[in-house]
């Protein structure tokens, strides 16, 4: 069932989002150039808004059907329906960075009890027994606010990411592929096959339009959203089967990548939350390279990190390690380019 159905959610969503182009440019949410901009013609965007609640009512239908359905899932799914509608919101009118930084900590905090259970497990394993009730409250609060921050910040790094053609479409298609396979061999729950099939569908089908020269960008509703439900996935999975190598893995280039310019960001005393043109992707952009061109090297990089990510469930330290090199390799080859 899941196969035809992901059959129909394709060509459904071509059609959705060809008509969201038009409506997108009617209200005006374009996303015009800038000093900063990779692109150089007044582009839609915001389409996001129509591809998560796409995924989200795609997964509470086949998981229903399926008998998979739980109240954690259809929580966890409203609360980034939430998420997305705040940030379509900030796509139309721009909201402050503090105000957003408040909307992504609630939801995650949120999102996070609903594993409470989970994490007071994972908890206890690694304390004594002797230990008090006031140090285990410490341990969890410490560990509970560790976890929050690092789901806040793949929220915002595929939100500061998602500055060229086709990259975060391509980076979310990996993460969901990988999530399919995981379950497929499993390794994790057989819901997050649905799931990840769902997701992959759906963005597969938007590559269409946003390879370049993109036509429709996902804007800040869908980057995201994206980042919202990668850290569900690695959340969520840690905590109910220790699967954790792999997601980073696949996510290593995005880790790398944001993490060495945030910290040349602040070295350099920048505010790491004003836009900016310095990810190593986009300096090779602007030296004159094509976004296809750039992409394309992103894409065959996914293609090994995938390979990596599911032999880290036999060989963690070599594919971890592995991922580190490659992805370093191509931030190098990005960084030494000549301009053309």
């Amino acid at each position: 069932m899941i196969i035809v159905y992901s059959i129909f959610l394709y060509f459904f969503s071509i059609q959705l989002i060809k008509k969201s182009i038009k409506l997108l440019s009617k209200f005006s949410l374009i996303d015009y150039p800038g000093l900063r901009s990779n692109h150089k013609l007044p582009t839609p965007k915001g389409a996001g808004i129509i591809l998560i609640p796409l995924i989200i009512i795609s997964t509470l239908i086949i998981l229903y059907l399926n008998k998979m359905l739980t109240i954690n899932w259809i929580l966890i799914l409203g609360l980034c329906l939430f998420l997305s509608f705040v940030s379509f919101m900030d796509d139309i009118k721009s909201l402050s960075t503090s105000i957003r930084l408040l909307f992504h900590l609630i939801i995650v905090v949120s999102s996070l009890y609903l594993f409470k259970d989970d994490l007071i497990s994972h908890i206890n394993l690694f304390i004594n027994t002797d230990t008090g009730p006031k140090s285990s409250l410490f341990i969890f609060l410490f560990i509970f606010l560790l976890v929050s921050l690092t789901w806040i910040w793949l929220i915002n790094l595929y939100n500061f990411m998602d500055g060229m053609d086709g990259i975060t479409t391509v980076q979310i298609c990996s993460v969901a592929l990988l999530t399919n396979f995981l379950s497929l061999f499993g390794k994790i729950g057989t819901e997050y096959q649905i799931f990840g099939l769902i997701i992959f569908t759906v963005f597969i089908s938007f590559y269409k339009f946003n390879k370049s020269p993109a036509k429709v960008f996902l804007g800040d509703v869908g980057s995201i959203s994206c980042g919202f439900l990668v850290g569900f996935i690695i959340v969520s999975n840690y905590l109910q089967d220790e699967i954790i190598i792999p997601f980073f893995i696949i996510n290593m280039y995005y880790l790398l990548d944001s993490s060495i310019t945030l910290i040349s960001r602040l070295f350099q005393n920048k505010n790491i939350f004003e836009a900016h043109s310095s990810h190593f992707y986009q300096r090779i952009i602007r030296k004159g390279y094509s976004h296809k061109y750039v992409l394309d090297k992103i894409i065959l990089l996914n293609v090994l990190l995938f390979l990596l990510a599911l032999s880290s469930t036999k060989y963690p330290v070599f594919s971890i390690l592995s991922s580190i090199i490659f992805s370093s390799l191509l931030l190098y080859f990005f960084q030494t380019r000549k301009k053309i």
